[in-house]
Formats: C-alpha cells, sequence, structure tokens
C-alpha cells in the first residue's frame, strides 16, 4: 500500500503533570515513520508545564478538567475524525515503526478492530529501576500464548499501546469516565467484545519503551492499585474472582519466602556470588506483595460499600 493510500491516524497522549517526560514522548511520536497522523495531547488539568511544552512542540493541544485517562481519552476521540485512533502513555517512548506497525496489523486482518503492541521498561540505572525493568511487567506474551490462561480473549488489552478503528469507538462509546478515573480498560474491552463482531489482535512489532520506575513507595502503591482494580471490578476480569480465596494468606506467605531468599541470596553476596540487584530483588517483591495484600482489603471492602448502595 502506497502512502498515500494509508489511513490517517490519530495518536492521543493523555497527559497530566507529565512535564519530566511529554517532550521526550511526543518527539518520538513527531518522528514516526508513518506521515499520515496527527498527535492529540490531552492536558488533564496539570500543574506544571505539560500543555506548554506540548503546545510549543507543535502537538494539538486539547484540554479536560475532568481527571482520569478514561475522560481525556474520550475528549481526544470526539475531537479527532481519524479512522484509526492510536494511544500512548505520556511516560512511554515509541519506536519510529510502532504507528505503521499497529496501522498495518489492522489492516492485515478484516476482523481487527483493536491492535495491542509491545511494550518494554527501558533499563533503569538504580536498584529499583533495573528491578522493575527486569520484571517485564507489561509483556502480554504470556497470554497471547495461552488462550486458555486469558479465558478465551484472543489478546488482552493494552491500555497504553493500542489502536482502534473508528467504527469500534462509534458503536461502543467511549470510556466509563462517570465510574473510573483509571482502571478502565476492563469494563471497556468487556463492553466491546460483547457488542461488537471486532477483536483485538497483537502487533508484536509495534513496539514502545515505558519509562523506568524507580522506589519502594511507586511498588507498593502500584501494587496496591492494580489490587484493589482486580476486586472492585472483578466481572470485567474473568478467573480473577477464583483467586481471591486464600489471596492474602498466599502473599504474606510470598513474603516470608522473600525474606528467606534474601538472606540465602545476601550471604551469596558476601563471598562474590550473587549481584546487587538480585539481592534486592525479594526486597522488592516483598513490597509489591505487601502492596496488593493493602490494596485487595482496600478494594474488598469498596466492593462491600457499592453492593450495599446497590442493595
Amino acid at each position: 500500500m502506497s502512502d498515500q493510500d494509508k489511513p490517517f491516524a490519530s495518536i492521543v497522549v493523555a497527559a497530566y503533570n507529565s512535564e519530566s517526560t511529554i517532550a521526550r514522548c511526543l518527539e518520538t511520536l513527531l518522528g514516526q515513520d508513518y506521515a499520515k497522523r496527527e498527535v492529540i495531547v490531552v492536558d488533564n488539568a496539570s500543574k506544571d508545564a505539560t500543555r506548554a511544552i506540548a503546545a510549543r512542540m507543535g502537538a494539538t493541544v486539547l484540554d479536560e478538567p475532568r481527571r482520569g485517562w478514561p475522560a481525556a481519552r474520550n475528549r481526544a476521540w470526539h475531537f479527532s475524525t481519524a479512522p484509526l485512533v492510536a494511544n500512548i502513555d505520556a511516560d512511554c517512548f515509541a519506536e519510529p515503526t510502532w504507528l505503521g506497525e499497529l496501522v498495518a496489523a489492522i489492516l492485515a486482518d478484516p476482523q481487527a478492530g483493536c491492535a495491542v503492541g509491545r511494550t518494554k521498561v527501558e533499563p533503569g540505572k538504580t536498584l529499583a529501576q533495573k528491578f522493575y525493568a527486569a520484571c517485564d511487567p507489561f509483556n502480554l506474551e504470556k497470554y497471547v500464548q495461552n488462550t486458555a490462561r486469558a479465558a478465551g480473549r484472543r489478546c488482552p488489552w493494552g491500555g497504553g499501546n493500542n489502536a482502534f478503528r473508528r467504527e469500534v469507538i462509534e458503536a461502543v462509546g467511549g470510556y466509563d469516565a462517570e465510574t473510573y478515573t483509571s482502571g478502565a480498560d476492563r469494563e471497556y474491552h468487556k463492553r466491546f467484545e460483547e457488542q461488537t463482531a471486532w477483536k483485538t489482535i497483537y502487533a508484536p512489532n509495534a513496539l514502545i519503551w515505558h519509562v523506568a520506575r524507580g522506589s519502594a513507595g511507586e511498588f507498593f502503591r502500584q501494587s496496591a492499585k492494580y489490587a484493589c482494580d482486580a476486586v472492585v471490578h472483578a466481572e470485567f476480569d474473568p478467573g480473577v474472582a477464583a483467586q481471591m480465596n486464600g489471596y492474602v494468606r498466599r502473599n504474606l506467605g510470598n513474603v516470608a519466602r522473600c525474606g528467606a531468599g534474601f538472606l540465602w541470596r545476601g550471604a551469596k553476596f558476601l563471598v562474590g556470588r550473587e549481584s546487587a540487584r538480585r539481592v534486592a530483588e525479594p526486597v522488592f517483591w516483598s513490597i509489591h506483595a505487601l502492596g496488593s495484600v493493602w490494596g485487595h482489603l482496600q478494594g474488598r471492602r469498596r466492593a462491600a460499600a457499592q453492593r450495599g448502595k446497590g442493595g
């Protein structure tokens, strides 16, 4: 297909207080080798220089005062008229071929309504960042290769690295921004799969890089958020309900095992047979587990409160 025949695409970046990463993110998007595209940044009521940086770099900048990326993306979707709409997070950086790979994957399959790309984590500098990168938290390959584990989905959602046909957005509508300020992917893709004949496909060559996170506090908060969302919205993620029994006990058991692992690796480190990152890994896994326990308990309280209101 010639460049002239390729469909126009909108790239949407929902950004909140992203001045530390937005310039680099936009550099990679404006440098895409897919010429027929626009870049839309939705400033989600930032209190820093995010909006000014995006405007200075030539992106189309929209404002969305309601907090949360679901509302921000909905704002862009209503603004855009492009037949394809791609999403990327403001703390991610795309390879030059990223958009072209997403578009090619969708066009190659008439049933594809959404293509999800591969997200890797940049190599870090601190022990925490190196641990985060080594975990490869956004790797979808295990789900794609094991459809049974994915509960029949051909590919799980990839909220920060995907592209949709406009027909899907028009048929299903936007994210539920009234209920969610984050974590809206589960509900949206369930609605998408139930209400249309379109499917989600995996485009492994559509590669982006996520900035490396790097603190114990971030690990705890992120794990707590994911665990809480999983409980509150369990109906949108098949298999979550089955994992709830014994969840706290399992994670506390993980903490105990990590403690033993830390002592063992620490002893090996003292005699030069282990790396510092490997010694630190059990500590970070313990923090993840404790955050998951906290988030799970918070989620159960929130779910019970919601059931009480519904009753």
